[in-house]
């Protein structure tokens, strides 16, 4: 069984992730830490636009919630913003892939980044499958957004 806390579960979220992109996006950088998973492409500031898969404070007082989707985290929010702009201008699109769930704006808990992201506050780290059903989510929003940022 998988416990979150020592960063084996996200390691097997990458591992699972590996499998779950297509060929074109598995050259992925990043790394796993003991309450996520980042995810990256490219190299200085193309790395401050990234996914992740993470633990966040929940809507509920003394609740842990699992953030998955995207990042725009470089210094100056007015970049961010920018960066949401773009993908803002092709929301229909990857609406479609993504649906309703991603939230676009703040980041949670840092007014200066961005985020398009979707929080769980129903999974099970015991539950095998659990990894997999997190890695192939992140691989939709890898697939709906690194067209759109690479353009």
């Amino acid at each position: 069984m998988s416990d979150y806390s020592s960063g084996d579960f996200f390691e097997q979220i990458r591992d699972a992730l590996l499998t779950a992109v297509p060929d074109k996006y598995a050259d992925f950088g990043g790394y796993a830490h003991s309450y996520g998973l980042k995810v990256t492409f490219g190299a200085k500031e193309r790395s401050k636009e990234h996914y992740e898969v993470q633990l966040v404070r929940g809507k509920k007082q003394g609740t842990i919630e699992l953030e998955i989707g995207f990042h725009a985290e470089h210094s100056k929010p007015e970049r961010n913003d920018a960066v949401l702009e773009r993908l803002a201008k092709h929301e229909t699109k990857w609406r479609k892939k993504l649906g309703k769930e991603p939230v676009m704006g703040d980041f949670i808990g840092n007014d200066r980044w961005r985020r398009i992201s979707e929080t769980w506050d129903k999974y099970d780290f015991r539950d095998p499958e659990v990894a997999f059903e997190i890695a192939d989510r992140l691989a939709e929003y890898i697939e709906a957004f690194e067209p759109l940022l690479d353009a």
